[in-house]
């Protein structure tokens, strides 16, 4: 089976989340390619859960500091089951907008497996092959620390 897109995402991250989101906007046929799970990093274990556990422990210390404006509280105690089930259904939340049923109403073709280039317009994803005009290639990164300078070297 070979399907022709004007452009294949691959990575469905924040970045290629919104690039495949744009150029269906634009009126582009589409495919968003993802091997692992959508949203990447950011929905599943950083963005979301790191600012919804942040704003718990916000909430917290609003309440511990609330004398300082003249209102009288009792210290806060964390409910970490609840805690945790809060930060959980922010992330559902924002995954319900990036699920391949969502993306389809938006015009994009979310095609799940690892994708391998057998060419320059074409990709195969599990047995699928595709073909597109481009490809925008949002796989991620990571840090790198540079070795550091060396003294003896010209500059």
């Amino acid at each position: 089976m070979s399907d022709r897109y004007d452009l294949v995402v691959i990575g469905a991250g924040s970045g290629g989340l919104v690039g495949a989101r744009f150029a269906a906007q634009l009126g582009a046929r589409v495919a968003l390619v993802e091997k692992k799970r959508i949203g990447g990093d950011c929905t599943w274990t950083g963005c979301v859960p790191s600012k919804a556990l942040i704003k718990a422990a916000k909430v917290a210390h609003q309440i511990r500091t609330a004398t300082r404006y003249g209102i009288c509280t009792s210290a806060p105690t964390a409910d970490m089951s609840a805690v945790r089930e809060y930060v959980r259904s922010a992330v559902h939340a924002v995954y319900e907008l990036e699920t391949p049923e969502a993306l389809a109403r938006e015009k994009v073709d979310v095609i799940l497996g690892a994708a391998q280039f057998l060419d320059a317009e074409t990709i195969n994803v599990g047995e699928r092959t595709i073909r597109a005009n481009s490809f925008l290639l949002t796989t991620g990164a990571h840090a790198f620390i540079p070795p550091p300078l060396s003294t003896t070297s010209p500059r």
